[in-house]
């Protein structure tokens, strides 16, 4: 018996970790070497009450105040707690345990480990993390603004969706229903906000930002038109006999100009005036050199008979390609912990619930909830927006008619279209 004695304290005297034989009457009854080194004092300090303690060592009523705890209310405790010895921290970690002697709770046993190397790396991982974080959204504004001074149209796009996200967000917290949904950070999900249109930078500014259907090409149609009719004007004096086909010529020319360019502008085409464009295109026009040209080529022909917005369908292909290069940009980007869903999120937010949206045509149960919030979002700024050139903003209350015609629809969710409406987190803020 006395050699298991002798072998205990021996482990005892020889235990890096401090640890204290505490009876409950708060009296420290045993303690190591190794107690004494950790929290800095004589070891004949340690031979008195915690409570005694606790006024020797008023910097460390923290400590003092767990162990007290511990034993007042006999029950197990693990603790991470600051240690002051002068001017320097530590920190270490109280284990308080129940002491036991033939089945008699008789006191507490509590380990004492100095965790202060450990966590001092954890606090400068901690610090280096938050950098890497702060740099990726420096990064993301960088490239957030980098759209906005590329496409003026759209320059204002990403700041308002994240803008309603945030206070929709906090509405839902507000609720406390935040995590039915998401997560209870919901920096990764603002992070897919200000991503979802990274690939726009890829996408050429003379297509993304075309205010109307002839963009670029409006200024060679107006030049063909003037030289035709100059022609036409040659042609009248050197052949006067014909001069009433001539002037015909021009009032045709006149008439067709006037037909193209109020077209170009137009926010819908009826299928009349579409029809009247194809004529006008094959209207000939005489060329400097002699050549004679139709008053529109193939590809201008389709993009002015386009019956609603500015774009031609392979012009919308490109458009759309922005969501695949989101999704390509980001994948290059290595996403971490709660940041990994990023880039699906971001990329998602054309697809549909029914299956008809875009790259991947994506069905219900395979979009998940962010991405849904996030096309919502898109679509109701789409609508409002008032720095597009093709259009003028709607008013809210008929961008939620639209909306809701697409939940009826089975395209977007109903259920978060009808909570983002609740939540007025959609409201302009007002100067």
């Amino acid at each position: 018996m006395n050699s298991e004695a002798a072998m205990f304290g021996s482990i005892l005297n020889d235990m890096s970790d401090g640890v204290l034989v505490i009876g409950f009457d708060g009296q420290i009854r045993l303690h190591n070497p190794a107690a004494a080194q950790i929290l800095g004092l004589p070891e004949s300090a340690l031979n008195q009450s915690i409570a005694a303690l606790m006024l020797q060592e008023e910097d460390n009523d923290t400590l003092f105040a767990d162990l007290q705890d511990a034993v007042s209310q006999k029950q197990r405790a693990v603790k991470n707690v600051p240690y002051f010895r002068g001017d320097e921290m530590y920190y270490l970690r109280l284990t308080a345990d129940l002491l036991c002697s033939e089945g008699e709770q008789i006191g507490m046993v509590v380990q004492i480990t100095d965790i202060t190397e450990s966590t001092m790396l954890f606090i400068a991982n901690k610090r280096l993390a938050n950098q890497v974080t702060n740099l990726m959204r420096s990064f993301v504004e960088v490239m957030v603004t980098a759209i906005e001074e590329k496409s003026a149209y759209n320059a204002n796009h990403t700041k308002s969706m994240v803008r309603y996200a945030k206070r929709y967000l906090a509405w839902l917290e507000e609720q406390g229903t935040l995590t039915q949904f998401t997560s209870e950070n919901t920096a990764p999900l603002l992070m897919s906000f200000w991503l979802h249109d990274i690939g726009k930078l890829l996408v050429p500014p003379e297509v993304m930002d075309k205010p109307t259907r002839l963009g670029s090409a409006e200024t060679d149609i107006r030049h063909r038109i003037e030289t035709a009719r100059l022609m036409l004007q040659i042609q009248s004096l050197q052949d006067p006999e014909n001069a009433a086909e001539y002037q015909s010529r021009r009032e045709q020319l006149d008439n067709a100009e006037v037909l193209i360019f109020t077209a170009n502008t137009a926010g819908f085409l009826e299928d009349t005036v579409r029809e009247q464009l194809r004529e006008a295109a094959d209207i000939q026009c005489p060329a400097a050199d002699g050549s004679v040209h139709p008053l529109l080529s193939e590809n201008e022909l389709e993009a002015i008979t386009v019956q609603r917005g500015t774009l031609t369908a392979d012009e919308r292909k490109i458009i759309e390609s922005h969501v695949s290069w989101t999704g390509k940009l980001l994948s290059k980007m290595e996403f971490r912990g709660d940041y990994k869903p990023v880039p699906e999120w971001a990329a998602g937010h054309h697809e549909l619930l029914d299956g008809s949206g875009y790259p991947d045509h994506l069905k219900d149960g395979a979009i998940p909830w962010e991405t849904r919030l996030l096309t919502i979002i898109d679509v109701y700024d789409a609508l409002t927006a008032e720095d597009r050139p093709y259009k003028p903003p709607m008013p809210p209350e008929k961008a939620f008619a639209i909306l809701t015609d697409m939940a009826e629809h089975g395209k977007i969710d109903k259920q978060i279209l009808e909570s983002f409406r609740k939540s007025e987190a959609w409201k302009r803020e007002t100067t």
